[in-house]
């Protein structure tokens, strides 16, 4: 029986894993194709299309806070499972029905509502998992979504850049169509393979009692100005704020900065290939450093999670803007194959280092949190992403409007904003240990009043 729940449980993740993947896929596409949508979208100009990004973090913004705080009262009437179908399903739609945009004023409606069904994913997909896996085990998992989210985002690079430029006038339309008939399927298998967990069982506390754990789930205001007095908690959300005004923009304007600073007719392909090899080092960072963070729970080190992440993310950010900001030398086949051996080797540096806190950061969360707050904590911390990205895409495109010649101006910003809000991981440093015992405390209080109400 074990070993069929477990089955269950991993077909579950499987779905879950190729949906982040799509999504991710998805949004990957625009990065690669900014020119091609200058080109060959009626309407599009540099301004629009970080409006556009700016617009769908903010709608995004809307969405994980509704479905943050609402979805559990939805899922007294719905399944999550059901909702998390129908969420999916409008992103998918909205980026296929992208490949037959008229005009830019079309494509900008198409990404807006997309960002209505991605917002849901991380509120309400990631407290699933939180409810499929025991504590030891979610930051190794949220490792593996983040790893789904780097795969796919160079997916949507790979595949969007070579069909943009190589497919003619349609071909950034054939990529977003590709990422809307996989992504149908995936949300096909995702009906046929996903379940919706018994809440509270992975609850180290709960595992234990027999039959059906009677929990409130129901989260109330006075319990989510409780979450928000969590310190460790707050601490990161304002570094998310901080690092989605860099990281959220550049996932955008990376590769159409870096063509920026290789004089070749094939610019645009090189810089692609440089950014996805070096960003090739995200994977193994946010494998490693969701497992290192579990090892480092299990053995009662609590404060590891927080060392590692920001530790990682000083040397990360301090790599990625040398790969930014060096010049890349072209004079000599020599010193453009040292150029391309270093910025893709400091490239892929930086990528591992910052990516040793992504399935840490959720872990945190889902330790410091009662159960009935999880999917808020992450919907905040979506919302905290989307709100940088939001500053970031607008700074950005100010700066730029007048004079494309200031974007290596704005790339710095961007990434020195990055690098001084680690300072913001003290405060989980010192209060994270003290609210996961709170936590743990009350979760133990709770089991004994429900075997008290159960023997009345």
């Amino acid at each position: 029986m074990d070993n069929n729940i477990k089955l269950v449980r991993e077909n579950n993740f499987k779905s879950m894993w190729r949906l982040y993947f799509m999504l991710s896929y998805c949004v990957g596409i625009l990065p690669v194709n900014i020119g091609n949508l200058l080109i060959y979208l009626p309407g599009a100009t540099p301004f629009g299309i970080g409006l556009a990004a700016a617009s769908r973090l903010a709608v995004g913004i809307v969405s994980v806070l509704v479905f943050g705080y609402f979805g559990e009262k939805l899922a007294e009437k719905f399944s999550r499972k059901k909702i998390f179908l129908c969420t999916n399903l409008v992103w998918i739609l909205s980026y296929g029905l992208i490949s037959i945009s008229l005009n830019f004023y079309f494509y900008f409606i198409l990404v807006v509502t997309s960002a209505i069904g991605a917002g849901a994913f991380i509120p309400i997909g990631f407290s699933i998992l939180a409810e499929s896996y025991e504590p030891k085990e979610r930051g190794s998992k949220y490792g593996l979504m983040q790893f789904g989210m780097i795969v796919g985002s160079g997916a949507g690079i790979i595949f969007g850049g070579l069909l943009g430029n190589y497919a003619g006038p349609l071909g950034w339309r054939f990529a977003y169509a590709l990422g809307g008939i996989i992504g149908f399927l995936a949300i096909i298998g995702y009906y046929t393979s996903a379940i919706d967990p018994e809440r509270g069982r992975t609850e180290p506390e709960f595992e234990d009692i027999e039959g059906q754990i009677n929990y409130n789930y129901k989260i109330t205001f006075h319990q989510l100005t409780q979450l928000l007095k969590k310190k460790s908690i707050l601490g990161i959300f304002l570094y998310i704020l901080c690092a989605g005004i860099a990281n959220t923009t550049l996932s955008i304007w990376a590769i159409f900065y870096l063509s920026t600073k290789i004089t070749d007719i094939n610019a645009e392909l090189y810089a692609t290939t440089i950014y996805i090899l070096a960003g090739i080092g995200a994977i193994p960072g946010t494998i490693l450093g969701g497992k290192i963070g579990d090892s480092l729970y299990h053995s009662g080190k609590l404060r590891g999670r927080v060392m590692i992440s920001s530790v990682g993310i000083i040397l990360g950010v301090s790599c990625l803007l040398g790969f930014y900001l060096i010049p890349f030398n072209m004079d000599s086949p020599l010193e453009i194959a040292l150029s391309w051996i270093f910025f893709i080797t400091i490239g892929f540096f930086g990528f591992f280092f910052t990516s040793l806190s992504n399935g840490n950061i959720f872990a945190i969360y889902s330790e410091v949190c009662v159960p009935e707050a999880r999917s808020t904590a992450n919907s905040l911390s979506g919302m905290m992403s989307n709100i940088g990205g939001i500053i970031g895409n607008l700074l950005l495109s100010a700066l730029i409007i007048s004079d494309l010649r200031l974007l290596p101006l704005a790339i710095a910003l961007l990434l020195y904003i990055w690098l001084f809000s680690t300072v913001l991981w003290i405060i989980p440093y010192f209060y994270y240990p003290k609210e996961f015992k709170e936590c743990r405390d009350l979760m133990t209080e709770r089991r004994l009043e429900m075997e008290n109400k159960n023997k009345h």
